[in-house]
């Protein structure tokens, strides 16, 4: 069926209204395959001529399909074949009752938007069908010799501004604010977004530039009413500016008069008050872990071992909105090979010699409504890694011995003490599957690096190992404090753990002194102590040295890796010098 120009204009319009509100793009093929809407951004990238091989086989088979373009079957003869440009696409096929009309493809052209699409893939089937399902009923409409007003255009629309949690406004040519998330009424609660206008809220240059039609890319805003960057996306309408599409990413301050965090708010402040310390990286961290928490995106921890990984994934559990749900951990380097699968995915009755009657159900569906927490991760099997990379995808389990999918609703953080980055490039871990769980990166700073922190610390543990073996709690002495605070902790919080516990098991008086450490410690920490005066003095000038390299080039990863290279030592060692 031939749709005429007006309704093609309107639907222009929504399509390009919606693919900028959820930061993708958009096209509508007919059933022969011609391109009849688009965003610009897929028409640059893609052109008009169409390799319809995919988009027949949803037609054809009346489904939807995740691609992954360049890398499927369908992908063979195409002129883009291994050079696609589109880094993702997500097909739906558009039927008016049973008459197949066409297909909506979502796409990407980004490592963002594949991140973020295969990350909840979920949604984005959801707002796919919501488009065909905008077709099918404009086209049944014109069937019936009336043009639709797209009663249902207000709520697509939010729907896939609510994809983000930043705040998102769309406005009209004059400005004026027509649709808005619930982030956006937040961060704007000093006006009503209902009735308005830009010019309440933006200086007026920035104002004439997004309305004369300008591209705007994390542009940094700060007025009393505006803290953030800010990113516009302009509609036009056959090359006419008809709005644009806000998107606000809000800046956090480091300034040293900022208030002191308070987490006690929180949802699950029990948990994160597990996370000792106040660091400026274990604030930084904690704020972040709120940030992510209440989205259902993967998240990656990155960190040495006895970090506390497992500590902040049960942070980012209890502050989610799946907290009521289970919490599952999996420690993949303890599992067998030969049992992976069966552990993950559970198995059927008979599914192979010795399994149980009435079969199993694996980690995920043990997680279903809540979280699976895949720790060393790094350790999967290979094989293993490319069915979990399809379960990503497409958020369905087969347990072993059945050809039944099954849906699963599981917010998946995995951990790792290894460079995920090193094991993709030696072909140990697979890059897609990297990509796939590292949506959201959290690293984890080691011991070294936060001794601030280690006072604070050492009290939480005391009072916990106290309580264990029913001890009263004896203070640290300043000495034995002053002591530790020289350690390196190559075992982090783990050590400093299995210190205390010894010396809460070995007092018999107060205050703690350095007598009650683990003896390995205790020699390690005498030893240091004893250094003679010469070897202090050296000490004192190499610490000079360093600090001014620092000063130089940052106290940042990057200025430290660049003052290890000058000094001629490693970065592990100058972490170590910089602790004494």
């Amino acid at each position: 069926m031939i749709l005429d120009h007006d309704i093609l204009n309107h639907l222009q319009k929504i399509i390009t209204r919606l693919a900028a509100a959820a930061g993708i793009e958009i096209a509508v093929f007919d059933n022969n395959c011609q391109l009849i809407l688009y965003t610009p951004s897929y028409l640059h990238h893609k052109g008009r001529t169409v390799h319809t091989p995919s988009l027949e086989e949803v037609m054809q088979e009346g489904k939807m399909i995740v691609n992954e373009p360049g890398r499927m079957p369908s992908c063979q003869g195409c002129r883009f074949k291994d050079k696609c440009p589109a880094t993702i696409e997500i097909l739906s096929c558009i039927k008016v009752n049973r008459y197949t009309f066409g297909v909506v493809a979502l796409t990407s052209f980004t490592q963002e938007g594949h991140t973020m699409m295969s990350g909840n893939p979920a949604v984005y089937w959801s707002l796919a069908q919501e488009i065909a399902g905008l077709v099918s009923a404009v086209v049944l409409t014109v069937q019936g010799g009336s043009k639709t007003r797209f009663h249902y255009l207000d709520e697509m629309l939010l729907s896939a501004m609510h994809l983000t949690p930043d705040p998102v406004i769309a406005i009209d040519h004059n400005g004026q604010i027509t649709h808005y998330n619930r982030a956006a009424l937040t961060h704007f609660s000093f006006c009503n977004l209902s009735a308005a206008s830009l010019k309440q809220i933006l200086p007026p240059a920035i104002l004439s530039g997004i309305l004369s039609g300008e591209a705007l890319e994390n542009r940094s805003v700060n007025t009393p009413h505006f803290h953030g960057r800010l990113t516009a996306t302009p509609v036009r309408l056959e090359g006419t500016f008809a709005g644009a599409i806000l998107t606000i990413r809000q800046t956090v301050s480091h300034h040293p008069s900022d208030k002191p965090a308070d987490f006690s708010k929180s949802p699950g402040s029990s948990a994160l008050n597990e996370i000792v310390g106040n660091s400026p990286s274990i604030i930084q961290l904690k704020k972040d872990l709120l940030q992510f928490a209440p989205t259902p995106s993967p998240i990656l921890i990155t960190g040495e071992t006895g970090t506390g990984k497992e500590l902040v994934a049960r942070a980012i559990h209890a502050n989610s909105p799946r907290h009521n749900g289970p919490f599952v951990a999996v420690n993949c380097a303890s599992v067998p090979e030969t049992l992976f699968e069966s552990e993950l995915f559970g198995y059927m009755e008979g599914a192979f010699t010795g399994a149980k009657r009435g079969g199993k159900a694996g980690r995920f569906q043990t997680a279903q409504g809540g979280t699976l927490f895949l720790d060393e991760i790094g350790e999967m099997p290979l094989a293993l890694q490319a069915k979990l990379l399809r379960v990503l995808q497409h958020y369905v389990i087969e347990p072993v011995g059945s050809t039944q999918p099954i849906p699963i609703d599981v917010r998946i953080i995995a951990a790792t003490n290894q460079s995920l980055e090193d094991l993709v490039e030696t072909k140990a871990f697979r890059a897609d599957l990297y990509y796939r769980i590292n949506v959201i990166p959290l690293h984890l700073p080691p011991l070294r690096e936060r001794l601030a922190d280690l006072p604070q610390l050492c009290q939480h543990l005391l009072a916990r190992y106290a309580q264990r073996v029913n001890k009263p709690t004896p203070p640290f002495s300043q000495e034995m404090l002053d002591l530790m605070g020289q350690h390196d902790w190559p075992g982090n919080i783990r050590e400093l753990e299995n210190a205390v516990e010894y010396a809460v098991n070995i007092t018999s008086s107060s205050p703690l002194t350095i007598s009650c450490l683990p003896p390995r410690l205790r020699q390690i920490l005498t030893a240091r102590s004893a250094a003679p005066p010469m070897k202090k003095k050296l000490q004192h000038y190499e610490q000079q040295a360093i600090t001014a390299l620092l000063d130089a080039y940052g106290w940042d990863r990057a200025g430290k890796e660049k003052a290890a290279k000058e000094l001629g030592i490693s970065l592990r060692t100058l972490y170590r010098k910089c602790s004494h």
